[in-house]
């Protein structure tokens, strides 16, 4: 009965329709469904006509408006074709924060404020995924979702005064605090670059990896 539920839900309220399959387990004495979801070739998929989330980690959030546009522009049916430009032609690259044929030392989970912006008194933030490298630009502090929130809100708060942040630096690294939930530690790390600080948030122990295990007092592999 759950399973044909299920199946009527996700006919009716998912857009495009979805082939998801449902299937029931027995584990530990008890049954179970299962939810396949594929990977579908028409995004962005809206739950009830017009809402689109993504999946960040374990937090599911309403996607903002760069990361609709990403799903669209990911579609099949939508990828561009190829196009000449002139040798004096110039396109706009996208957000870097270290420079081509240079080693990225950035943990590998989390997320980093690469920049901020102000209009019409409204701040307007572009942030990083660590885990894919994706950039998603105009971020606010209401569209943010949980991680990205807090992130932009340590943000504010490091940049207002560096100075009087207790930062344990080792070399031009730094770790900002650390916090322990349950088995899983987070970190909250500065690095100090040519250009200025970069700050990565929410790290975990999975993400950390070079210079920055050296600094939480980890071992090589």
């Amino acid at each position: 009965q759950a399973t044909g539920q299920l199946e009527v839900e996700i006919s009716n309220r998912i857009s495009p329709p979805l082939q998801c399959t449902v299937d029931v387990h027995e584990t530990g004495g008890k049954k179970i469904l299962r939810v396949l979801v594929p990977r579908g070739d028409d995004p962005p998929y809206a739950v009830d006509e017009n809402k689109i989330y993504v999946r960040s980690e374990t937090e599911t959030g309403l996607a903002v408006r760069d990361e609709i546009v990403s799903l669209v522009t990911r579609s099949p049916k939508l990828t561009p074709k190829p196009v000449e430009t002139r040798p004096h032609e110039t396109k706009e690259p996208p957000v870097q924060v270290v420079e081509e044929g240079e080693e990225d030392t950035a943990p590998r989970t989390g997320v980093e404020v690469v920049s901020v912006e102000e209009r019409d008194g409204a701040h307007y933030y572009a942030m990083r995924d660590l885990r894919n490298g994706n950039v998603v630009k105009n971020v606010t502090r209401t569209s943010a979702r949980r991680l990205w929130h807090y992130a932009i809100t340590r943000y504010s708060s490091l940049i207002s005064d560096l100075s009087v942040i207790k930062i344990d630096w080792q070399g031009n690294f730094g770790v900002v605090e650390r916090q322990k939930q349950g088995n899983t530690s987070r970190y909250d790390l500065v690095q100090r670059t040519p250009d200025g600080y970069r700050f990565f948030f929410g790290v975990t122990d999975d993400g950390v990896h070079g210079p920055w295990r050296q600094l939480l007092g980890h071992e090589e592999d």
